[in-house]
Formats: structure tokens, C-alpha cells, sequence
């Protein structure tokens, strides 16, 4: 083969050094230790210990407390000698910085030196903000955005630690159990911010099938779906890193093989545990920010329409595959690994790999019985103006693979509606 013309070193610089090859720099970090098994409720206060909690701050919602599971956690925590300082039961389904405050407000009151997450997203990553309002004060929105949490030698060296927060996930999504990020609704703005940073990882995270025996199926599935779409747009992502490939694939084979029947087939432990397993690994590429525009389009629906994000990206999710992969080749060979894994056609050009993955993810939305337009969930035609300038002000746009502009994300709006 002859020398590369200046047009190809261009497109290899763009994509073939993005999505293959060495890369000139990523960080990794999973510092979070995870205990997974059968009867783990019951130690959690043992293991709890091992990481410095005395009095703990348990943080959950109404509808997990009334299941039972709080009573328990309490049992467990009490059990390995330590004390429950109080339960803060106020998380909504979409929290926001007013729940923030008040979770941190009650720990403080309470006088805990440890917070313990109980619940799907939402309640872990108000737990996570929470305790950075609880060790360094403020509102929460001062913190908004990346690695920006108080640092030793004039902000240049260590972060400052935070207490010790342990989560017990109830979901089989968002992973944030083993994530250094917080999303949080900022209702006045109607926007989702994120707060991120090294100390927010838990220290602890107890994956238990008997924490998500009570999930009912369209959650289960719309939580499963949210893992789904992290491994996927985590492998395509300009900053995917060979760390994460290893994590988002083996994700994807416990997705393909545990999702439907953890959803049709409750009483599976087996399958509801290997869901926990695989929405923990799936979350761990966009540890270093790979992640991509299924979630920028479904940040702004929630935001704006409380449209639960675990939907919203199984109805985003079909659409950009389509569109990222019809974005070069080099692209569309990372859906191609995707493809091979789930057993599908690999061959074709770009936007034929693109759509037979898209359709085999239609199928899967289609059988969970989840919607598949954004009009059934109460998004109008008439917020797509408001939801595209959003999605271009959102952080995952900045690492998808292709790069978007206004009109086509109106366009993937349109498509989903």
C-alpha cells in the first residue's frame, strides 16, 4: 500500500486513532469494592465497618422503606455493631438539589459519620451529593461538573475525602453504585447537572438479588435497558479505553443472556443477579467519560417531560446507533464487535451494521413491553427546539463518536417522537 494522502491521515486522526489503536492518554479507576452474592443484607453492617461507618445515614425512598427491605438493612447494619443514626426516606424518582439538601440537612442533624444508599439512581446519586453538602457545605449546584471538589496544595494535589458511603442498588441499571458521578434535576432550570469527582465513589457496593425481588417488571426492564445503553455507547465512544471495551462487553453477554428473563421471570435469582452484575460492569467505561448522545437526548426529556431515564434511552438508544454508524467505517466496526457478540449479521457497510443492531434492539424494547416513541410517554412535537438545546449543551455530546449538529439532532428528535 502506498503512503496515506493528507485527506486519509485526516479521517485517521479522527476516527482511526479515536476508535482503535494505543491511545495517547485515558485514566481508570474502579476503586469501589464490590461484594456480590446470595444473604448479603444481613453482613452489610459488617462490611460496612471495613470501611471506617459508626453512625449511619441510610438513604432510600417511601415505596423501597414499604417493601420491607429497610427493616432489613437495619437489621444487618445493627447486626455487624453499628448504629443507625437516621433514615431519610424522601427521595423522589428524580431527585433534585432540594432533596440534596435536605438528605445532607438530617445527616448532620443526626450526627452520622457514614451514608448508606438503598434504591435505584436517583436515591444513590443523592446520596453521593449529599455527603459532599454534608463534608464541604455549599448548594449543590457550586459543585456542578467535573473534578472539582476541594484538593490539597491549592487544588493541585489530592482530593479531600468524603465520609464512607456504601449502596445497595434495588435497580439493575444506572450502576451509579460503583460510579464517581451524581445527576441531579435542577427543577427551577429544568435541566439535569452532573457533579463528579474521584471521592465520590462508594467505598462499598453490595450487589444482593434479594435487594430487586420487589422490582416491578416495567422497571426492571426500563432499568436493564439504561445498563444496555451504557456498555453500548460506552464501547463507541471517542473515549473508550481498553479497560472499559474489557468491562461493556462482558456487560453486553450478561445483558443478552439475563435481561428478558430477569424481567418475564422475577422469580429467577440467577438472572436478577447477573443483572446487577452486568449494570455494574456496563457503568465502568464512562467512568473515564465514554458514554454518547442517547443519553444527551434523554437527559432534557426527563428534564423537561419526567420522562424515567431508563425509557428514554430505549427509545434514543435505536436511532443513534443508526446515525453513528452511518458516521465511517471505523465507527461502525465497533458496532460490528457488538453485532458478533449478540449473534448478529456483521457483514454490510456502516449503516447496515448500524441497523441490524438498531432492529435487534427494537425487539428487545418491543418484547419488555416498553414504549417506543417519545410521544407515548408525553413529549410533544412542539419541545423540540427547547430538548435540542439541551442535548447540544449536554457533556455526552462532546465524546459521541459523531459529532451532531442542531438540525440532526431535531432530526433524531423527529424520528423518536
Amino acid at each position: 500500500m502506498g503512503a496515506p494522502t493528507d485527506e486519509e491521515d485526516a479521517i485517521g486522526d479522527l476516527h482511526g486513532r479515536q476508535m482503535s489503536g494505543f491511545k495517547d492518554f485515558y485514566q481508570f479507576l474502579a476503586p469501589t469494592r464490590v461484594v456480590a452474592g446470595r444473604g448479603l443484607i444481613e453482613g452489610v453492617g459488617f462490611e460496612f465497618a471495613k470501611e471506617g461507618a459508626k453512625r449511619v445515614a441510610i438513604v432510600t425512598d417511601e415505596v423501597i422503606r414499604g417493601t420491607g427491605l429497610i427493616d432489613a438493612v437495619v437489621a444487618g447494619v445493627e447486626d455487624g455493631g453499628l448504629e443507625v443514626a437516621t433514615i431519610f426516606d424522601g427521595v423522589p424518582p428524580d431527585s433534585d438539589s432540594a432533596v440534596v439538601v435536605n438528605a445532607a440537612g438530617q445527616a448532620q442533624a443526626a450526627e452520622a459519620d457514614a451514608f448508606l444508599a438503598v434504591g435505584g439512581g436517583s436515591v444513590m446519586d443523592t446520596a453521593k451529593l449529599a455527603n459532599v453538602i454534608f463534608t464541604h457545605g455549599g448548594e449543590p449546584r457550586e459543585w456542578e461538573g467535573y473534578y472539582g471538589l476541594p484538593r490539597a496544595d491549592d487544588g493541585l494535589g489530592r482530593p479531600f475525602g468524603l465520609a464512607p458511603l456504601a449502596c445497595v442498588p434495588t435497580t439493575a441499571g444506572t450502576g451509579s453504585e460503583v460510579s464517581f458521578a451524581a445527576v441531579i434535576k435542577d427543577r427551577e432550570e429544568h435541566i439535569k447537572f452532573q457533579v463528579a469527582d474521584f471521592p465520590m465513589y462508594p467505598r462499598l457496593a453490595i450487589l444482593d438479588p434479594e435487594s430487586t425481588r420487589t422490582l416491578p417488571p416495567h422497571i426492571a426492564a426500563a432499568t436493564g435497558m439504561d445498563a444496555m445503553t451504557h456498555a453500548i455507547e460506552g464501547y463507541v465512544s471517542r473515549e473508550w479505553t481498553a479497560h472499559g471495551d474489557a468491562y461493556a462487553l462482558q456487560a453486553l453477554r450478561l445483558i443478552r443472556d439475563n435481561l428478558e428473563r430477569a424481567v418475564q421471570t422475577p422469580e429467577d435469582d440467577d438472572a436478577r443477579g447477573n443483572m446487577l452484575i452486568a449494570a455494574n460492569l456496563a457503568i465502568m467505561p464512562t467512568s473515564s467519560g465514554a458514554i454518547g448522545i442517547a443519553h444527551s437526548l434523554s437527559h432534557p426529556a426527563g428534564a423537561h417531560f419526567d420522562v424515567p431515564h431508563g425509557v428514554a434511552n430505549a427509545i434514543n438508544l435505536p436511532w443513534v446507533i443508526e446515525f453513528n454508524s452511518a458516521g465511517g467505517e471505523d465507527i461502525a466496526d465497533r458496532y460490528r464487535d457488538i453485532n458478533d457478540l449478540l449473534g448478529l449479521e456483521v457483514g454490510g457497510d456502516g449503516p447496515a451494521v448500524g441497523h441490524e443492531l438498531a432492529e435487534c434492539v427494537r425487539g428487545v424494547v418491543s418484547r419488555l413491553g416498553l414504549p417506543t416513541r417519545l410521544s407515548e410517554v408525553g413529549v410533544p412535537e412542539s419541545a423540540i427546539p427547547v430538548l435540542v438545546d439541551g442535548a447540544m449543551g449536554d457533556g455526552c455530546t462532546l465524546v459521541n463518536p459523531r459529532e451532531p449538529t442542531e438540525d440532526e439532532f431535531a432530526a433524531l428528535y423527529a424520528k423518536a417522537l
